[in-house]
């Protein structure tokens, strides 16, 4: 299982890494201009809450919806545990594309590196190591 999410984050997260790295890697090359990628103002706001919503209040909703629909249970099947661990970090994962879109957009400063901040913590905790996953197995009591 743990190999399963490991594959699903690694998929997931590395478009979002190059594209930000081939755009960074342009730009400083002087291969793209500054401004391109304009967007409206409002983009700058919806992008920092959607951020804000799949990056860290999403994935805590979900976990706290998860632990309060197995609570009277003895113990949560693995296969449903492993489908609440895939749906949790793909959940969370899809901050660094909004990330991703903050640098490429050239957001301000306070819009980007908020949002730049939210896909590396949720990158970061959701990364599926085995201390984690042993916790939560306990936590829910996996059978």
């Amino acid at each position: 299982m743990r190999s399963q999410l490991k594959l699903q984050y690694i998929i997931s997260m590395a478009p979002a890494i190059l594209v930000i790295f081939s755009y960074e890697s342009a730009r400083l090359l002087g291969m793209v201009s500054q401004g391109v990628f304009a967007v409206p103002g409002w983009a700058h706001r919806t992008v920092f809450i959607l951020a804000a919503v799949t990056g860290l209040a999403g994935p805590l909703f979900a976990r706290t919806w998860f632990a309060h629909t197995h609570r009277s249970r003895n113990g949560v099947a693995a296969d449903i545990f492993y489908r609440f661990q895939k749906q949790q970090l793909l959940m969370a994962l899809a901050t660094p594309y909004l990330a991703m879109a903050a640098v490429i957009c050239e957001f301000p400063r306070f819009y980007a590196g908020a949002i730049v901040l939210m896909a590396l913590y949720a990158g970061y905790y959701y990364y599926p190591s085995s201390r984690r996953i042993n916790f939560d197995k306990k936590m829910f009591r996996v059978i």
